[in-house]
């Protein structure tokens, strides 16, 4: 029998073993598919800003932010995220109190929640387009008597619609996106924004931006990092935006964000990822 010839026994063991062999190293060699999104994964973050008005008072904003990201598929993905953030803020014309003959406060403290989703379809090599919407409340805590003008009470509703397209070129990413916020029993406004990101190393991306931002023109840069010392976990956001306007209001980004379950660098990341 085969099993008790030595002769045999060997050279059979050993084509065996080659085959295997060439087998796993096929799949290690086999590349990844390219998908919309490789795999769901979430991301937590905290977020700051201070925006300061020529000649007014500035506002400063705190809050905290996720979002998670899942393939639907082989080209398309989806996204679903949420935001709490406190302002302390001079109100100009927005609230009003109403116990002080109709005088506008000198400032007051603000909560914001939203709820957003989007959808998308993505070609890892070529770009990507999307479509949202999201959902807001903003609260004023500034004692009982104080009303938004539209609303007439201490509460007021948003609602956005976003659509947007970007393309990658190398270590560039060209995009564009138009956005529109219905104010509850208030005016529509729109925005349209246009952005150009390149990517020195894999791990910093950096971001210029400019448009029309509600009727009045805007521009902004933006620097983001993912430290190799952190594990391509962690990452740091700081930005600077204008809104150019006869009283010029410039605001200060920064947030931290970690993102669970991916290690990647971050140019892959915001192409296979987020």
């Amino acid at each position: 029998m085969i099993r008790n010839n030595p002769c045999i026994q060997g050279p059979l063991f050993a084509a065996l073993a080659l085959a295997s062999g060439a087998t796993f190293a096929a799949e290690l060699g086999r590349p990844v598919e390219a998908k919309a999104v490789q795999h769901t994964n979430f991301s937590l973050g905290l977020i700051a800003s201070d925006s300061d008005t020529k000649d007014s008072t500035s506002t400063g904003t705190f809050g905290l932010g996720g979002v998670v990201t899942m393939p639907v598929g082989r080209i398309f993905g989806a996204s679903l995220a949420g935001a709490y953030s406190r302002s302390t803020a001079r109100t100009s014309d927005v609230l009003l109190d109403v116990s002080a003959s109709n005088e506008t406060r000198p400032s007051c403290r603000f909560n914001n929640t939203d709820l957003s989703a989007s959808v998308f379809a993505r070609w890892p090599t070529l770009g990507r387009v999307s479509v949202g919407y999201g959902n807001g409340k903003l609260t004023s805590d500034c004692g009982e008597e104080s009303a938004f003008v539209s609303t007439g009470d201490d509460e007021l509703g948003t609602d956005n619609y976003r659509a947007a397209a970007e393309a990658y070129l190398g270590d560039f990413t060209f995009g564009a996106a138009h956005t529109s916020t219905e104010l509850e029993d208030g005016p529509k406004l729109e925005s349209n924004i246009f952005n150009a990101s390149w990517y020195p190393i894999d791990s910093v991306r950096v971001t210029l931006s400019g448009g029309d931002l509600y009727e009045q023109d805007t521009y902004g840069i933006e620097l983001e990092h993912q430290p190799e010392f952190m594990g391509d976990s962690l990452g740091v956001v700081l930005g600077y935006s204008v809104v150019d306007r006869e009283q010029e209001v410039g605001t200060i980004n920064f947030s931290v964000v970690y993102h669970f379950g991916t290690k990647v660098e971050l140019k892959t990341r915001d192409r296979e990822y987020r």
